[in-house]
């Protein structure tokens, strides 16, 4: 064969070889990677706000709800005494909608960054030196509960 054709044959098969490449597969069940927790302070240096972000996998792309009423997102405040972590009952949940993210998609494998705003402060017990941290998880619309994931503790 001639190496024109050789090359020539090469070039009109790529397409059909990149065609057969798999997409991710990720599971149906959603699975969250803490990436930060980022507290910020006001003028008087007291801590008024944060950021908590993670990234996300779903297999079927049913994370997310048209209707902002439905909450799906959970984090939960915690302390640490010594080797005791604490929650407090008296404290809510800071719960979340996240917004349907695959409304009109072909591929159902999704996978991004979400990043939540804290505000007001997100630490709840001043008057301790304890370190804090916040636990999340989010349910899909089918009802599956992720994987539960921790920020770093954060020194008052």
């Amino acid at each position: 064969m001639k190496v024109i054709t050789k090359i020539s044959l090469i070039i009109l098969s790529l397409p059909i070889l990149v065609s057969c490449l798999k997409d991710n597969d990720f599971a149906e069940v959603p699975a969250i990677d803490f990436v930060e927790l980022v507290a910020f302070t006001n003028e008087s240096d007291e801590v008024d706000s944060a950021r908590f972000v993670f990234t996300f996998q779903d297999g079927d792309g049913d994370l997310g709800s048209n209707n902002p009423l439905d909450i799906n997102c959970f984090l939960i405040y915690e302390e640490k005494n010594g080797s005791s972590i604490t929650t407090f009952p008296e404290i809510d949940d800071r719960e979340y909608n996240l917004p349907n993210l695959t409304p009109n998609a072909n591929d159902k494998n999704i996978e991004g960054e979400i990043t939540l705003i804290l505000k007001p402060a997100p630490i709840f017990n001043v008057l301790t030196d304890s370190s804090y941290r916040y636990k999340c998880y989010v349910i899909d619309r089918a009802g599956n509960k992720s994987n539960v994931i921790y920020s770093d503790w954060i020194s008052k």
